[in-house]
């Protein structure tokens, strides 16, 4: 047989209980040091790449558009505009929202011909905007094409970023004022490129869709037209 001492004790149901309830407490305070850190690091690093994908695209956009030209028409064109030299940027939106697209000649090398075939030339630079994956979701695309090449029938565009909720392109003319649109064909404007263009992108901020992520750049062009034959 065995014998207890009544010296022997145990733990008693309250003591289990405090002990339990303090353990919980211990555990929930780590867990939400541990979760708002880790919700931090996440937060920082979608928005470092939130700016990595602004500054990639703005630096892309502007490197074409510095090296935009339009040819000045000769006096036998009777004044008409060059046909394969146009500077065309048109105020349009998607949903309500700001998709404004543009579409002109550029002397940056092209992207992805490996030989180079057509460096020394032209080329037809696009930016086009299309719906995203969700009605909130603009995507912005880059399309490229031989000056004088005929323009395929399916184009492939390159895409640039997504998730954004805005597109804005803004011209100025040599005397500063700003316009929404900008058509070297047109008589307002008589073959010149705007004399500084601002982009604008805004990207859908998740955590709070009334403050969306604006990232703004200009450029600045040639006061006068270059002379393409």
């Amino acid at each position: 047989m065995f014998r207890t001492t009544g010296n022997e004790k145990g733990f008693t149901l309250l003591e289990v209980l405090l002990a339990f309830f303090i353990f919980s407490i211990l555990f929930i305070t780590i867990y939400s040091s541990y979760s708002g850190s880790f919700k931090t690091i996440t937060m920082t690093e979608a928005r470092m790449e939130l700016y990595r994908k602004a500054a990639i695209a703005l630096e892309r956009i502007s490197e074409d558009i510095q090296a935009s030209y339009v040819s000045v028409p000769s006096q036998e064109g009777h004044g008409k505009p060059a046909e394969y030299t146009r500077f065309f940027g048109e105020n349009n939106d998607i949903t309500g929202r700001e998709a404004d697209t543009l579409q002109f000649f550029t002397r940056m090398p092209p992207l992805f011909d490996d030989e180079m075939k057509t460096a020394s030339s032209g080329r037809v630079v696009s930016y086009d905007v299309e719906q995203g994956s969700s009605e909130d979701d603009l995507v912005l695309l880059r399309f490229e094409n031989p000056e004088f090449a005929d323009e395929p029938e399916e184009r492939a565009g390159l895409i640039l970023c997504d998730s954004l909720r805005a597109i804005n392109f803004t011209y100025f003319d040599a005397d500063g004022a700003a316009h929404d649109s900008w058509d070297s064909d047109s008589e307002e404007y008589d073959s010149y490129l705007p004399r500084m263009v601002t982009i604008a992108l805004e990207f859908l901020n998740f955590e709070n869709p009334e403050h969306p992520f604006k990232f703004t750049t200009s450029v600045i062009l040639p006061l006068d037209p270059p002379e393409i034959p």
